[in-house]
């Protein structure tokens, strides 16, 4: 119970830190998209605005800052274009740029710019990267501008490969952190468990032997002056006590096993020897019994544990079925890949459509007096369900539909 405390732990803090790491690079990530593109867009409003060149520095300097000089400009890559209204070049500009040739752009710019149908957008020729905007002109001409923005992209992607080393490392890091402090964090829960634990063990030995003297005395009392209606209810109390704090020692020591040898097991065989012992129970309480078992389901479990979780949950069945209800047991095997046995023990509880089921599982927890005061039992039985279907890594469910409980286990 404790290492899967500390996984869980473990677990909630790397949650936290993927949201934490994907928040802060995902902000980093899109201030520096969006500054890239906001960028671009001013530089190519800039080429627009002064025919496909670059102003003056002077002039340049309003756009971009004071620290503005030639360098500055001579950095960016780009050529502009005149297009007539059918699409032919009547003039070009191509001083800032190597990477064509006036036939290339005929041939692969200009087609693939206006077959888009779009004023501006990006398109990509061999490995670099450009950016591109039309503006029209008077005498229906037509002004395209091309700027090489792969600078600009492989900065991204150079901040996205940095973002992702980033956010591997420090999860690693963090992870590691965590693990190494997870059972400091946990220490005084540990502490308090362990002293509870302590207390139920050794109270429930403290006990049983007064338990003991008590049932021994009144034994002695009955054989000298006979059995009365006050020594058979003091019999019964003692036994009432004894078995309770059997079921909470045993309770107790389930609690402290970390994970049992599992093996192949035939539930089908545990479901069946179990379904046969309680049939003359439900007999006698007048309760139609209906047992469906799939033969040869193999689970993985601990045969002594299963068999003590099926008659856990059978007898819960029949000692809270409503008078002259059904009894059904259930057990069929899943025909997916990942094949899964599943175990359905029902019983007829007509007042159960509004019942808090999530609290079944509480220990001491008996739901409705009036329908189980004259039932024994202390409210032990399902918690120990709960942690022995734990162990076997599976899942135990409960749930209400057409007057009946339904208690599920699948393994």
């Amino acid at each position: 119970m404790i290492q899967r405390l500390r996984r869980q732990f473990i677990l909630i803090a790397a949650i936290a830190i993927i949201v934490i790491l994907s928040s802060v690079i995902g902000v980093l990530n899109s201030v520096q998209y969006y500054q890239s593109q906001k960028q671009i867009d001013s530089i190519l409003t800039i080429l627009v605005e002064n025919k496909g060149k670059f102003p003056s520095v002077s002039e340049a300097k309003d756009q971009f800052g004071e620290t503005t000089n030639e360098d500055f400009l001579h950095q960016y890559r780009y050529f502009s274009l005149t297009l007539d209204e059918n699409n032919e070049v009547q003039d070009s500009y191509l001083d800032q740029i190597s990477a064509f040739t006036v036939s290339e752009i005929e041939d692969q710019v200009v087609d693939r710019v206006v077959s888009s149908g779009r004023k501006s957008g990006i398109f990509r020729n061999k490995q670099q990267a450009y950016a591109y905007r039309l503006a029209d002109l008077e005498d229906d001409e037509t002004l395209l501008v091309v700027l090489d923005v792969t600078t600009f992209y492989t900065s991204q992607t150079r901040m996205h490969r940095l973002s992702m080393v980033m956010f591997g490392s420090n999860f690693l890091i963090f992870i590691l952190i965590v693990t190494v402090l997870s059972a400091r964090v946990v220490e005084p829960f540990v502490a308090n468990y362990e002293r509870q634990k302590r207390f139920i063990t050794n109270a429930g030995h403290e006990l049983k032997t007064p338990l003991a003297i008590i049932s021994a005395n009144t034994e002695l009392q009955e054989m000298l002056d006979g059995e009365t209606e006050w020594s058979k209810s003091t019999k019964e109390q003692t036994e009432r006590l004894t078995s309770l704090i059997n079921q909470m020692v045993l309770l107790a020591k389930m609690e402290e096993m970390p994970d049992i040898e599992l093996i192949d097991i035939n539930f089908s065989k545990v479901v069946a020897d179990v379904s046969q012992n309680f049939k003359s129970l439900t007999t006698k309480n007048q309760l139609d019994y209906h047992v469906s078992i799939q033969p040869d389901v193999i689970v993985q479990a601990e045969e002594k544990a299963l068999f003590e979780l099926v008659t856990i949950l059978l007898d819960n069945a029949c000692k809270y079925c409503d008078p002259g209800g059904q009894v059904i047991v259930s057990l069929s095997q899943s025909t997916r890949l990942r094949k899964k046995a599943r175990l359905v023990i029902s019983n007829t509880y007509v007042a159960g459509k509004d019942v808090d089921y999530s609290r079944f599982f509480d220990r001491f927890y008996r739901q409705d007096q009036s329908h189980s005061s004259d039932v024994k039992g202390f409210g032990i039985g399902l918690s120990m369900a709960e942690r022995s279907v734990q162990l076997f890594k599976g899942r135990l469910d409960v749930s209400h539909k057409d007057e009946l409980i339904h208690f599920t286990v699948t393994l």
